[in-house]
């Protein structure tokens, strides 16, 4: 039998050569003819073959039993399969994963190096890969032993040790399993052997002498390869010794000694090899054939630079546009690029060039992801990612993974929200539903509302385990009002929902620990999905993919329910009776799935292809694009990701014999950059385009390829640079469809408009052409974004009414946002548009906590008649904050040990200001009036305590304001009484004059107004005087040990505000100051001659009794334009600015007004600084 090369460079059509010998051989009777090629591309291969050969044959209509084209393991298949022998069924991968991590599991104990790896990802693959490695290169386990003796040798024989260990526990569970572990290469070889052997137990000597027979008669022809595994060189000893073996090889000159860093050294290697294996049995070695078809003359040139060992000689290349180099600005733009050349080609050749005849290659596919769909989508180009699905992407792995979270983590809310948003749980009602798209539209609202329910109470743990229902509290701590009527048909949505899952995913949940073996475990999960009709809505999603066109995404909710259902089947059959231990099962299962790859099969015949270039052949396709040619990606660098180092694979390799081989290091590697090299700049028979992106990511002027530099160097080409489309540009060079045709005009205007210039004339018609075509709606509706000015529109005169009603019911704080920002209020209080809200620990919540607590402590102080012992004042605060855990609205501070901890941290906070309460009244004269004092109509169930103001708008409109002030303090005597208001704030706030007089801060002079009415009319005397009104900071202070004593303490307090500038009124504020003492509480000081003044720094905080009245009469004010312009319907996205604070930055509505200061159209409204005595000098003037 005989062996023979047919050898040529890349520049020759080795496929006809190749047919020809085919046809030769297939003219005698009962001879065929096999051709094996790579895996990864047999079905492109094999079309490539079939073609070829009609051609050759000149006939319309072509079909041949005699001519097949294998992959290796397709064909060791192929001949085992129509043998009459006993063939065991190779392991499959997943069933290898299930089986390791089992054994890696159990055999953790006697494991040291890689204890620590078994529950990491990616680790199985790795094991795997390298018993792989072994298989391949025909190594046994055994015989891979280095002495520990040597300190450089100790890690690897430790190393060994372990694998050992794995692998005889590996290969001892699939025996225990009846699994037999041979590949199908190794029941193939085994045959094989047997041809030879006088000894035979699997073949009858007729069955060996037919094999023999149809050997003699093929006709082996092996293309496409640079390299073989041991396996591959044993098969193909067999062939060249039984049948007549032709081996392709890519390769100028087979004859001559090439060093390692010639092109084709691996090419090399390869033939010596072979060449050795074939006198080693005495196999007739044919004369090597040249292939002899012409080159074209471009391809000659570029295999005469890549071979050309001078790196400084210059070619000339006749037909430059045959070949280009080009610098894109980004890899979007490079895809974009490649598209309009796509289109022009195909334009071009007028039917010759096809888009299957066009491919695109880059060494890291990762960076242009992200942009194919879009960019050839837009284009109009079909095209097909030539890489592997993982199904661990699938929303099935996502519903299988929360199943078991939800036992893990006693069903987390984020695990739950996770388990619905698969959308593969549903509704048995909305599943039964005639329109079933309406059922599942009204499935992801009710969805939705649940996500919004559970984020806001926190529904978790028990919540989804216990029978009754969920009360879902009716309030809401920014707007204070009672939301009962909007949320019953919200309470009864969710917990249709909180049934349903409560019904049929808590109990196999609670069943997961109760199970006895895998096999009743795997069944019960497999029948919790049919139960749940899980099949159905894969089916409903496929025919919705169908329905739109989609078949990849439609096969691919196939392969994913198919490949579920073979992993349960075959967990089952190999698991079905393992005793049940919950972490295994779940760690054994999701190893198989996690890893699980489906190959994907282009949807149509004629579509662009891209791929990863490591596998670029010569001559692969008529035109190529090569993409991502920059510095560091190509030549790659390799990083070994496997278990064994370089180094280590080295000591190994000297342990073997000539058939046996270790997988390539990253030195060997990176020697087969410079082949692929090759191999690229000859991929396109017809034409070849490199590119690389000038910037990307972060990384910026990004420089080519050295190999790429290389190349233009030497031909003698400029790198042409493409940047991003700009108006002076011809139109041609980016033209690609209509519908791209809408972004680059848009991109072109909004250029020219901040350029100020005019679009040329092409453009214009082009849009022209645009507005008439079926793309027109789509442009005119993107066109108007060109004038658009980031304004609000005021409303129609009918509207406001519409949102406000006749009479505005108001708030404080919502006249304030007004003031911040009127667009905000619109939005908040006439639109009534919300954040979703979160049950967190929000400035909201805390400061109705606080609120509450000193509330109800205050209103006990109020109701005592005798001053309290420290036991009593323990005892009131511990029943106030007993109190307040019981109630609904703070459950959230029983949710976690962290929540319970910030409340203690909280209770000691009120404990504290307890303490300052009561010493700071202690100093004054005044005596706590009021405490939460409700004033006007809330929206909620509390009733009004006293009236709030009332202002009069235009149009017999009228302003109702209400509030509720947190503390009222009143000095009450005959010939004087005195009001203050205190309002309790979680910042240090402070009393801002011009932040008053511009409407953003109106609170305390709202409530001193509100408080001496309220005080009037209960006391029945006009004389009410106000004495200030202040803020109090609530907070807890860390404490120097120099400030340890209560008074340095209680200084911390001091009020913020304003305050009446009276003498009289001193003595009210503190009555205990000494003399030359400051006041603790005020911004007071008693001299040495006892008489109390105002701190200096503090003046500008006093107002007389009529300043005080002038402060009213600007609030009134301010009040009334603000309601007058609500009712008018005037609208402005106008955010307030003072002292750096930026009414924006608080604001939630930023993503729906779009508020940019770079725009010359939003502009924020800028808050003076506020000079006190022009205020009330202007405030006194007769038109004020």
């Amino acid at each position: 039998m005989t062996l023979q090369f047919i050898y040529g460079d890349g520049t020759s059509n080795h496929l006809t050569s190749l047919m020809q010998k085919a046809q030769q051989h297939l003219a005698q009777p009962n001879h065929q003819v096999i051709f094996i090629v790579p895996n990864y591309n047999k079905f492109e291969r094999e079309i490539e073959i079939l073609k070829a050969y009609q051609q050759l044959e000149n006939t319309r209509e072509f079909s041949s039993t005699n001519l097949q084209i294998f992959s290796f393991q397709r064909l060791a298949w192929f001949y085992t399969q129509k043998l009459p022998v006993a063939i065991h069924h190779p392991l499959q991968s997943v069933t290898k994963e299930m089986i390791l991590r089992q054994v890696l599991i159990e055999t953790s104990e006697q494991l040291r190096i890689y204890r620590g790896e078994i529950m990491n990802q990616g680790f199985i693959q790795q094991v795997l890969d390298l018993f792989n490695e072994f298989e391949n290169g025909r190594i046994q386990m055994q015989q891979l032993q280095v002495s520990n003796e040597s300190t450089q040798h100790a890690e690897l024989a430790d190393k060994l040790a372990e694998l050992q260990i794995i692998y005889q526990a590996f290969v001892q569970k699939c025996l225990d399993f009846d699994f037999h572990y041979e590949t199908v290469y190794q029941q193939f070889l085994n045959i094989l052997a047997e041809l030879s052997s006088e000894t035979s137990t699997k073949l009858t000597v007729n069955e060996k002498q037919q094999l023999k027979a149809e050997f003699a008669h093929t006709l082996f022809i092996v293309t496409g390869f640079s390299d073989f595994s041991s396996e591959e060189f044993e098969l193909l000893q067999h062939f060249m010794g039984y049948g007549q073996l032709c081996i392709d090889l890519l390769i100028d000159n087979p004859k001559k000694a090439l060093s390692p860093l010639d092109v084709f050294y691996p090419t090399s290697q390869t033939y010596q090899r072979l060449i050795e294996m074939a006198k080693e049995n005495q196999c007739k070695i044919l004369l090597d054939e040249k292939v002899k078809e012409p080159a074209n003359e471009w391809q000659q040139t570029i295999h005469q630079i890549w071979m050309n060992a001078n790196q400084n000689a210059q070619f000339d290349i006749s037909q430059a546009q045959t070949f280009s180099i080009a610098r894109v600005e980004n890899p979007q733009e490079e895809l974009r690029r490649v598209a309009v050349k796509i289109k022009q080609l195909i334009q071009q050749e007028q039917g010759n060039l096809r888009l299957r005849d066009i491919q695109i290659f880059a060494p890291d596919l990762s960076i242009y992801q992200p942009f194919l769909q879009y960019t050839f989508d837009e284009a109009g180009i079909p095209f097909f990612v030539d890489t592997p699905q993982l199904m661990n992407q699938h929303p099935l792995t996502d519903l299988l993974k929360s199943l078991f979270a939800f036992h893990k983590y006693h069903f987390r809310f984020t695990d739950v929200l996770h388990f619905f948003k698969t959308e593969l749980f549903i509704l048995d009602d909305l599943l039964e539903q005639e329109d079933l798209q309406l059922g599942h539209l009204q499935m992801r609202r009710m969805i939705d509302e649940l996500e919004n329910v559970v984020l806001a109470y926190h529904y978790q743990g028990n919540d989804w385990v216990k029978e009754e229902d969920w009360v879902l509290p009716h309030y809401n701590f920014e707007d204070e009002k009672d939301i009962s009527e909007e949320i019953k048909s919200l309470q009864l949505q969710v917990n249709q929902l909180r049934q349903a899952f409560q019904q049929n995913v808590t109990p196999f949940v609670q069943k997961l620990k109760s199970f006895q073996t895998f096999g009743e475990a795997i069944t019960t999960l497999y029948q919790w999905f049919i139960d749940c009709h899980i099949d159905r809505e894969i089916l409903y999603f496929r025919d919705e993919e169908l329905a739109n066109g989609h078949l990849e995404k439609a096969r691919l909710h196939e392969q994913s329910w198919q490949a579920l259902m073979d992993i349960f089947d075959q967990f089952y059959d190999i698991f079905k009776d393992t005793p049940f231990e919950l972490d295994l099962f779940e760690a054994i299962l999701f190893s198989a799935i996690d890893n699980y790859e489906f190959s994907q099969i282009p949807a149509t015949i004629d579509q662009l292809k891209v791929n990863r270039l490591e596998l670029i052949r010569a001559n692969q396709t008529k035109v190529s694009f090569i993409l991502g040619l920059k510095e560091g990606a190509f030549p790659r660098k390799f990083e070994n990701k496997t278990l064994l180092s370089d180094e280590e694979r080295d000591i190994l390799a000297n342990q073997l014999d000539h058939a046996q081989q270790l997988g390539a290091n990253s030195k060997s590697q990176s020697l087969k950059e410079s082949f692929i090299a090759y191999n690229a700049w000859l991929s396109g028979s017809q034409q070849v385009y490199l590119s690389y992106p000038m910037n990307y990511d972060n990384s910026q002027n990004l420089k080519p390829s050295f190999y790429l530099s290389r190349l233009a160097k030497q031909l003698n080409l400029n790198i042409e640079t493409y940047t991003a489309i700009q108006p002076q540009v011809s139109p041609s060079d980016y033209l690609v469809s209509p519908r791209a045709l809408i972004r680059q005009l848009n991109v072109l205007y909004r250029l020219t408009q901040e350029s100020k210039q005019a679009l040329p004339t092409v453009w214009e018609q082009l849009k022209d052409y645009l507005l008439k075509s079926n793309q027109a709606t789509l442009a005119k509706q993107i066109f108007r974004s060109l004038n658009y000015r980031n304004t609000a529109t005021s409303l129609a005169p009918e509207q406001p009414s519409q949102l406000y009603q006749n009479n505005l019911y108001s708030s404080i704080s919502s006249l304030e946002t007004f003031y911040s920002c009127q667009y905000r209020y619109f939005l908040n209080y006439g639109l009534k548009v919300r954040e979703r809200q979160e049950q967190i620990l929000s400035p909201a919540l805390t400061g109705s906590y606080f609120h509450d607590a000193l509330d109800q402590i205050v209103q006990q102080i109020i109701s005592q008649t005798e001053p309290l012992t420290q036991e009593k004042q323990a005892e009131l605060l511990e029943k106030v904050l007993i109190k307040l855990l019981g109630d609904s609205r703070y459950e959230i501070f029983a949710r976690s040990k962290r929540m319970v901890y910030i409340r203690q941290q909280l209770e000691k906070t009120i404990k504290q200001m307890y303490w300052v309460i009561r010493n700071q009244q202690e100093r004054g004269l005044m005596q706590f009036k009021q405490t939460e004092l409700v004033f006007g109509h809330l929206a909620g169930t509390r009733e009004a305590h006293a009236k709030g103001l009332t202002i009069d708008l235009n149009d017999k409109h009228h302003l109702h304001l209400r509030g509720k002030i947190d503390r009222i303090d009143l000095f009450n005597r005959p010939e004087e009484a005195y009001v203050s208001v205190v309002d309790y704030k979680s910042g240090n706030k402070q009393f801002d004059l011009a932040e008053f007089y511009n409407g953003l801060s109106m609170q305390l002079i709202t409530y001193l107004e509100v408080a001496i009415n309220y005080v009037k009319e209960e006391l029945k005397r006009d004389d009410i005087k106000p004495l200030g009104a202040y803020y109090l900071h609530v907070y807890r202070p860390k404490r120097k040990f120099e400030e340890a004593t209560e008074t340095d303490l209680l200084k911390k307090y001091k009020y913020e505000g304003l305050f009446i500038s009276e003498e009289q009124a001193f003595e009210v504020m503190d009555a205990q100051l000494e003399a030359k003492e400051n006041s603790y509480v005020f911004p007071l000081r008693k001299n040495k001659d006892g008489q109390l003044g105002i701190v200096s720094q503090s003046k500008n905080k006093f107002y007389t009794n009529d300043e005080m009245k002038q402060l009213f009469d600007i609030n009134h004010r301010n009040m009334q334009q603000a309601g007058n312009t609500i009712y008018e319907g005037k609208l402005e996205i106008n955010p307030s600015l003072h002292n750096n604070k930026r009414a924006c930055q608080t604001c939630p509505f930023k993503s729906i007004c779009q508020f940019d200061a770079l725009l010359p159209e939003n502009r924020y409204r800028i808050i003076e600084k506020a000079v006190r005595d022009e205020i009330l000098t202007k405030e006194d003037a007769p038109n004020a």
